[in-house]
């Protein structure tokens, strides 16, 4: 268990062993700068469970966290749904129950990409408000690509790799299918790379993925040395918006891009 734990975060992690499971330390961390860490603990019936320190919610309670507020209340379930993360309302823990040990590399990278995206709540403004970063490149696909290429929204790249779906997947003619995963945050280019890791070790996939962020600090540096280095591409939006598209277009074997 603790080896598949390490394959899954890139040797990125500590993982020390306690009599009711691990402790697992990871090399991300919340804006504050407290490193990302959880626990696995054994359920029984060969079931796991993954639980946090206990002081996330807390603290984003005193960052000023308002679950009054009807916007973020409905974000904080959807966020919730999306990654079946419960709160303990008694010790206001964040938990993913019953994991069986083969799931467990999936639901430990699932469980980080809540927490990291969790602390985003403190930034949505009383009207929540939807970014033009997906409809600007859903617009541009469709104007470079759109015709001479199928492209699917949120949709798995293939039937192995549905634990984290793409933003976009482009397929042309006989090219390798080009998967997209809009970088808009650390959580999702490491969903990213999870699926890459998959695709390359587990699957055995001919496939291309893409991370495309809408500016170079849109993540962590080194996050973005991580994607760079293992994923098909890294590609940067704002500023030259043709260009980036231009290249998911060659990538994906779609020749003569309209400029």
């Amino acid at each position: 268990m603790k080896e598949q734990l390490c394959r899954a975060f890139c040797d990125e992690i500590t993982v020390r062993e306690f009599p009711f499971g691990l402790a697992v330390s990871t090399a991300f961390a919340f804006p504050d700068g407290d490193r990302i860490g959880f626990y696995v603990k054994r359920e029984g019936n060969g079931l796991f469970e993954l639980q946090d320190s206990g002081l996330v919610f807390p603290n984003l309670e005193a960052s000023g966290l308002d679950l009054s507020n009807k916007s973020r209340a409905e974000a904080f379930a959807e966020l919730q749904a999306e990654y079946g993360v419960s709160l303990d309302e008694g010790d206001r823990e964040f938990r993913l129950s019953s994991v069986s040990e083969d799931d467990l590399p999936a639901a430990a990278m699932r469980f980080i990409s809540f927490m990291l995206r969790v602390s985003d709540l403190l930034l949505l403004s009383e009207d929540r408000v939807a970014s033009t970063f997906r409809l600007d490149v859903q617009r541009m696909l469709n104007e470079q690509i759109g015709g001479r290429a199928l492209i699917s929204e949120g949709a798995p790249i293939s039937a192995e790799l549905s634990d984290f779906l793409p933003d976009f997947v482009i397929r042309h003619d006989e090219s390798p299918p080009v998967a997209i995963f809009l970088g808009t945050s650390d959580a999702r280019v490491l969903e990213a790379l999870y699926v890459q890791m998959r695709a390359e070790h587990e699957e055995h996939l001919d496939i291309k993925i893409l991370a495309l962020l809408e500016r170079e600090k849109a993540v962590t540096a080194k996050v973005r040395q991580q994607a760079t280095n293992r994923l098909s591409g890294v590609l940067h939006f704002r500023g030259d918006e043709t260009g980036a598209i231009g290249r998911v277009a060659k990538l994906a074997g779609v020749s003569h891009a309209v400029h």
